[in-house]
């Protein structure tokens, strides 16, 4: 099974200057999926913003086909994960490996692969 990049999101304190600073940077577009979230429409791997805080880091979140299993799989190798998580875009779960490394999977809707 081959694994990649699926999505990715950037962390920042606010949504509305985040668009107005890489709307004009990269000309990105965005819709907006809650209050929290921004999407970002024209990219060629998919990716959003959140509004949890600057972060100097993205979150990056590899493509699985079966969130169930990668999760179970995960806890097989002697990792942890958090809660599961469903959004328009599909489902995801944060993981830890067994070194403390984190990571989140996500397994996209249809539409979003």
């Amino acid at each position: 099974m081959s694994v990649e990049l699926g999505y990715y999101t950037l962390s920042v304190a606010d949504l509305d200057r985040a668009a107005a600073f890489y709307g004009a940077l990269f000309g990105w577009e965005f819709t907006r999926e809650h209050e929290r979230y921004l999407h970002v429409t024209n990219t060629a791997v998919p990716m959003g913003f959140v509004s949890d805080g600057p972060s100097s880091q993205p979150n990056l979140y590899y493509h699985v086909s079966d969130i169930d299993a990668a999760v179970e799989q995960v806890r097989k190798l002697g990792g942890s994960t958090g809660e599961m998580f469903e959004s328009k875009s599909g489902h995801g779960c944060t993981c830890t490996d067994d070194q403390g490394t984190q990571i989140s999977l996500w397994q996209p809707a249809p539409g979003f692969a």
